[in-house]
C-alpha cells in the first residue's frame, strides 16, 4: 500500500524532483498568491467606494492590459540575458509595488487612481515574471517530463486563486483592505526568496547587438508558419478571451446572487481556485499523447458548459460548483495546450514565443474583462456568462472539422527537429 501511495505521488508530481523546479514553483506559488489575492482586494478597495462594477473592469482591465504590450519585450530579454535573472528582477519589482500599495492603504492614503496606477505596475511586472517562468522551466526539467512540470506550473498558478483570496479572507472579515494588502505583500516576499535560491543559468540563441525588432519577427513568423503553433495560439486565445474573463464580474455576480460582494468574491474566486487544483493535478501523470489531445478538447468543451452553471446558479452552493467546474476544466485546457507550445518551440527562441503567447492569453483576458465588466453592468453577469458559455462551447463543436486541430485532439504532435533540439 504505502509502495503504490509513493509510487502515485511520484508520477503526478515528478518534476519536483528536480531542485531548481521545486524554487520555480515555490516562487510561483507566492507571487501569484499575491496576485490573485490583490485581484480580489483591488477590486473590492474599488468597488466600496464607487459602487460599480465598470470601475472594477478598469483596475482589473489595467492590471492585465500590460500582456498584451510587454510579453514579447520580456520574451526578448528571457532569450537575450540570463532568465533566472530576469526572473529575480522582475519578482523585485513586484513587491516593491505591494510596498508602496500597503504603507498607502495602512497611512489613509489610498484612492481609486493610486489602485489603478499600481495595478498597471503590478500587471508590467508580472509579464515579465510569466514569461521567464514558461521560458525557464524546459531547461530546469527534461523533455519527457514538461506536461507535468506545466501542470504542476499550474497547480501553483491556478491553485494560488484558492490559497491567495483564501488567505486575505480573515484579514477582510476581522480586519479591512489595508491588512489583505499587507497579507499580499508577504507573499510576494516568499516568492523573491525561492527564485534567488535558483542555481539553473540559461538563455536563448540571442546575442549582444541583436536587434528587439528583427528577433521577434522572426519569432512571430516561426510562430505563424508552423499550422500547429497557429492552430494553438488561435484556440487558446479564443478560450481565455470567452471562458477566463469573468474576474472583472465577480462583484456585481456576488451582489446579484449571493447577496453579499465583499468577502463573497473571495469565495467565488476560491471556487476556482480549488477546482483548479483538482484540475491540474489530474492531469499531471497524463504520459499518452493522444490522451492529452481528447483531454484537451475535453476540458475546451468543459470550460464554456460549466459557465451556463454559473449562469443561472440562484444560491452559493450551485455558485461554487459553477466556479470549480470552471476553475478546474480551464487550468487542465491551459496546462495542456502550453505545454504543447512549449514542445513546438525551440529553446532559442523559447522566450519570445512564450511572450507571444502569453500576448494571446494576457492579453486578449484583459480586453475581455473590460468588456465583460461594463457589460455586467447594463445586462446582468448571469446574462454575459451565458453568452460567452454558449458561444465557446459552439466553437469547441465546430473545431473538430478543422483539419489541425483535429489532428491535435487525437494527439499528432509533430515536433521539428529545431524544436526537438
Amino acid at each position: 500500500m504505502q509502495a503504490t501511495v509513493k509510487s502515485v505521488l511520484q508520477r503526478y508530481s515528478i518534476a519536483l524532483q528536480y531542485r531548481d523546479f521545486r524554487w520555480i514553483w515555490l516562487g510561483s506559488v507566492g507571487g501569484q498568491s499575491a496576485y490573485w489575492a490583490l485581484i480580489v482586494a483591488r477590486g473590492i478597495f474599488v468597488y466600496d467606494e464607487t459602487g460599480l462594477s465598470g470601475p472594477v473592469a478598469i483596475t482589473t482591465f489595467v492590471a492585465m492590459a500590460p500582456r498584451f504590450l510587454l510579453p514579447p519585450l520580456a520574451g526578448y530579454l528571457a532569450d537575450r540575458f540570463d532568465r533566472r535573472t530576469v526572473l529575480a528582477t522582475a519578482y523585485s519589482f513586484q513587491l516593491s509595488h505591494a510596498v508602496v500599495l500597503t504603507a498607502l492603504a495602512l497611512a489613509g492614503l489610498l484612492e481609486v487612481w493610486h489602485v489603478v496606477l499600481l495595478a498597471f505596475l503590478n500587471g508590467s511586472f508580472r509579464a515579465f515574471q510569466m514569461t521567464a517562468t514558461q521560458t525557464l522551466i524546459p531547461n530546469v526539467v527534461p523533455r519527457e517530463h514538461w506536461l507535468n512540470a506545466m501542470a504542476m506550473n499550474q497547480v501553483s498558478q491556478q491553485g494560488s486563486r484558492l490559497f491567495g483570496p483564501g488567505l486575505i479572507a480573515p484579514a477582510l472579515l476581522l480586519f479591512d483592505v489595508s491588512i489583505a494588502f499587507l497579507v499580499s505583500t508577504s507573499f510576494y516576499l516568499i516568492g523573491i526568496a525561492a527564485i534567488l535560491s535558483i542555481r539553473t543559468r540559461s538563455t536563448g540563441e540571442l546575442t549582444s547587438g541583436s536587434r528587439i525588432g528583427a528577433s521577434l519577427w522572426a519569432a512571430m513568423r516561426y510562430a505563424w508558419l508552423d499550422p500547429q503553433l497557429r492552430a494553438l495560439f488561435i484556440l487558446l486565445a479564443l478560450h481565455c478571451s470567452m471562458t477566463m474573463s469573468f474576474e472583472s464580474m465577480l462583484p456585481v455576480l456576488a451582489r446579484d446572487v449571493l447577496g453579499e460582494a465583499n468577502v463573497s468574491v473571495s469565495y467565488l474566486m476560491m471556487g476556482v481556485g480549488a477546482g483548479a487544483l483538482v484540475g491540474v493535478i489530474g492531469i499531471a501523470g497524463l504520459r499518452s499523447a493522444a490522451g492529452r489531445g481528447m483531454l484537451l478538447l475535453i476540458t475546451g468543451a468543459v470550460s464554456g458548459v460549466s459557465m451556463l452553471l454559473l449562469a443561472v446558479s440562484g444560491n452559493t452552493t450551485l455558485a461554487l460548483l459553477g466556479t470549480a467546474a470552471m476553475g478546474g476544466s480551464q487550468a487542465a485546457f491551459m496546462a495542456i495546450g502550453g505545454a504543447m507550445v512549449q514542445s513546438l518551440a525551440p529553446d532559442g527562441m523559447r522566450g519570445r514565443i512564450s511572450g507571444l503567447n502569453q500576448i494571446n492569453i494576457g492579453g486578449t483576458m484583459a480586453v475581455m474583462n473590460l468588456v465583460n465588466g461594463f457589460a455586467a453592468d447594463r445586462f446582468g453577469a448571469p446574462n454575459v456568462l451565458l453568452v460567452l458559455g454558449l458561444g465557446f462551447t459552439a466553437f469547441v463543436a465546430v473545431s473538430l472539422a478543422q483539419g489541425t486541430l483535429r489532428g491535435i485532439y487525437r494527439g499528432s504532435i509533430a515536433v521539428s527537429a529545431r524544436a526537438a533540439a
